[in-house]
């Protein structure tokens, strides 16, 4: 006979710090599972030999809780939906005995169920307002109606939750350093502590499968201030070469201003999923190659001067900033294909002489381009910031020369500017 499952969940505000939760709930049991934002459950099966009865159980669950100065509620039943109704019903500890657990659900308010603002709305709409009268209704017709989700709930209303407790696991630290027991004055004596710190790192990362998508170095210097920096590779890696060659970079950037006693490093790591290469899709660079060059380019130009253009939430005109770099999986795989016209910008605008015709542009004078105007479409107006030190307004046209080209003009109330022009 299978032993009885007997679960504890203990609820507490969302604003509740996760650890202190948990060391509560390891403090009692070896089987811990996070629920979520103020929400443990622990196995309590078996525990009665050290700390008496179930209701013994939770108010010292309690207890303990309080000396960390928290407050929870304490519901016991034989599963997790049972305990956290338990929980959210009770103002104490609450304890369900196995044989009057369907009877407790039964009149448990449906809103106690972490349901969808639309599942919700539905199941009122029918009059639904308990779990003892959602476990009556049909399941074959409640699952014509309200899909697989609909079953899901039905099942957890009659506390139907077999799965085991996933235990709790701290999370990985990758975390490396060293006091060389002198100081370190040169870069290049940093460099190779650097290294060494990076090799047992990435050693640690291949041994698990992952990867680290940004490592993080602080130095303590001689003075006891510290000195800390941050790199981001072009995509996640572990190759220590290549980790090693960017961070070399970034103190090359940016030098600690003294001489350092002790170097940390820390690692972000990541699972990236496997991807078999296409036949037909182009080729990608190398991670290793493309990190090495893009952390020589840092050292040389400076972190923030490297990135991809995105677009500000701005009504200006090709208004830009510089993005961190992501593949083109991590951007959603979205990309340009079929453009069948394309404005290639000139940065800065080239300055332009436009004569009017009628109020349009009829002819156009630049170092770039000097023809009469064919066609001409526009204006758009647009203004903006104009509560900065920097207001603009410009009017744009595009218009189409004698030989063919397509432009874009754009006014700005003083001067013409010839902004680009359409491939």
């Amino acid at each position: 006979m299978a032993a009885l499952r007997r679960i504890a969940c203990l609820l507490a505000g969302e604003e509740t710090p996760a650890q202190d939760l948990l060391d509560v709930a390891l403090g009692h049991s070896p089987r811990v599972e996070e629920g979520g934002l103020g929400l443990v459950y622990l196995d309590v099966a078996g525990l009665h030999d050290l700390y008496g009865t179930e209701e013994a159980i939770g108010r010292r669950l309690a207890r303990a809780a309080a000396d960390r100065g928290l407050h929870v509620r304490v519901g016991i039943a034989c599963s997790r939906i049972g305990a956290l109704i338990a929980a959210r019903r009770g103002r104490g500890v609450t304890v369900i005995e196995p044989e009057k657990e369907a009877t407790y659900l039964a009149t448990a308010p449906l809103s106690l169920l972490d349901l969808t603002d639309e599942m919700a709305a539905r199941l009122g709409r029918w009059g639904i307002r308990t779990l003892g009268e959602l476990t009556a209704l049909p399941s074959a017709a409640l699952f014509e109606r309200l899909g697989s989700e609909s079953i899901a709930l039905q099942r957890l209303a009659r506390g139907e939750d077999t799965r085991p407790l996933r235990p709790w696991e701290p999370p990985l630290a990758f975390e490396e350093s060293v006091e060389p027991g002198w100081t370190v004055e040169t870069r290049g004596s940093l460099g190779d502590l650097m290294a060494g710190l990076v090799e047992r790192i990435c050693e640690k990362l291949v041994r698990r499968g992952l990867s680290a998508d940004q490592f993080d170095w602080t130095c303590r210097l001689t003075d006891r201030t510290v000195h800390e920096g941050s790199s981001t590779p072009a995509v996640p890696v572990n190759e220590a070469a290549a980790v090693t060659a960017l961070l070399k970079a970034s103190l090359e950037s940016r030098p600690p201003r003294g001489a350092v006693e002790a170097i940390a490093l820390r690692a972000h790591p990541v699972r990236v999923a496997p991807a078999q290469e296409s036949l037909t899709d182009r080729s990608r660079p190398s991670p290793r190659l493309l990190t090495t060059i893009l952390a020589r380019l840092v050292a040389l130009v400076g972190a923030r001067q490297i990135g991809v253009p995105t677009l500000l939430d701005s009504h200006r005109p090709d208004a830009v900033t510089l993005a961190p770099w992501s593949s083109p999986d991590e951007r959603g795989g979205r990309e340009l294909r079929g453009a069948a016209l394309a404005l290639r910008r000139l940065r800065p605008p080239c300055p332009a002489r436009v004569t009017l015709t009628a109020g349009r542009p009829g002819h156009l004078q630049s170092d770039r381009l000097t023809s009469r105007i064919v066609a001409s479409a526009g204006p758009w107006r647009s203004s903006g910031e104009w509560w900065t030190e920097r207001p603009w307004r410009s009017d744009e046209w595009d218009a189409e020369l004698a030989d063919g080209t397509l432009c874009r003009l754009a006014h700005d109330g003083s001067a013409w500017w010839l902004e680009g022009i359409y491939d």
